[in-house]
Parts: structure tokens; C-alpha cells; sequence
């Protein structure tokens, strides 16, 4: 068995083959972490990737006042740090390690680095990861419409819905 076996079943690499595969697991790395560990802290800068191969994770949002909210929990074949990996932002939450997990990690300059030598596996990585993030973004629209459709008029939702009109209408950003 093959070390890229460990990502070949995994939607996110649905499409890649065998030398693909290969060439992204000699990029990355498989990692470990025990149940409670805190794989990624909301704000700091962290730009990699991370594929749950096995476990299970809470994905959680402080509230500026000290407390955690659990926004989901996500189990194997999900993604996380993709924005990260992408644009090198902050974290935009935390990951907690619910139970004991394995994981795909990859870093941002090993990523760029494929990138910029044409290597086709990271390219259809970005595109995976493209599709991620559109799915996701569908997601949060459909449940900004469902929002909306229980607020009033003058609620800070509808405020949210213009400027998310004005974001997608604008696309000199």
C-alpha cells in the first residue's frame, strides 16, 4: 500500500492519480494530535492546510467576551485552514481535536512552491479547495435567505444582505 493511499479515497482528491497523490504526500505530512489539542487558535497566522483522515474536531468562534461558541463538528475527510492556505490570512476560528485524530498537512510555501513550478497536483488541489470554498459560500447564502426571510426589514440581516450585495456586484477588491 502506497503512502498516497491515505488521501485517495478522500473527496477533496477525488480525480488525482497515483503520481498526484504521491507528489502531495512528499509535499505534506501525516500528523497526529490527542483528544483536546488545539490544531489551529483563531487570529493567529497559520497558512496550512489540514485534511482529517481520522477523528473528529470542533471548529469554534469566540464571542469577544471570553467565551467559545462550537460553530460545527467536522470528522474525517474534511478541510480546514483552506482560506489560510490561499491567502495567508488569520485564522478565522479555532480547531480543537475532539478525539484522537490523524491528519494531512500541508504548508503554504511548500503549496506555492508547486504552484509556481506548474506541478499539476497542486493545481487541482486549488481547484478542490476552489470548490470548498464555493460550496461553502452557497451554504452561507442559502442560510442568509432563510435568515431574512424570519427578520424584520430594518434588522442588522438585512444590513448584512446589502453589503453582501455590494460585495458581489463589486469585484474591484
Amino acid at each position: 500500500m502506497s503512502s498516497s493511499s491515505v488521501l485517495a479515497d478522500l473527496p477533496l482528491f477525488r480525480g488525482f492519480d497515483d503520481d498526484e497523490l504521491e507528489r502531495l504526500m512528499l509535499a505534506g505530512r501525516v500528523e497526529r494530535w490527542s483528544s483536546g489539542s488545539v490544531l489551529m487558535e483563531e487570529g493567529d497566522a497559520g497558512p496550512r492546510l489540514i485534511v482529517i483522515l481520522e477523528g473528529r474536531v470542533a471548529v469554534l468562534k469566540s464571542d469577544g467576551a471570553g467565551g467559545e461558541h462550537v460553530l460545527s463538528e467536522v470528522e474525517a475527510g474534511s478541510v480546514l485552514g483552506e482560506m489560510s492556505l490561499l491567502t495567508a490570512a488569520p485564522r478565522t476560528a479555532s480547531v480543537r481535536a475532539v478525539e484522537g485524530l490523524r491528519v494531512f498537512a500541508m504548508d503554504q510555501t511548500v503549496f506555492d512552491g508547486m504552484i509556481a513550478d506548474g506541478d499539476p497536483a497542486a493545481m487541482k488541489l486549488g481547484l478542490a479547495i476552489a470548490r470548498v470554498l464555493a460550496h461553502r459560500l452557497e451554504r452561507l447564502n442559502q442560510r442568509l435567505v432563510e435568515l431574512l426571510e424570519e427578520e424584520e426589514s430594518d434588522s442588522p440581516l438585512h444590513e448584512l444582505s446589502r453589503f453582501r450585495h455590494e460585495l458581489f456586484s463589486r469585484w474591484d477588491f
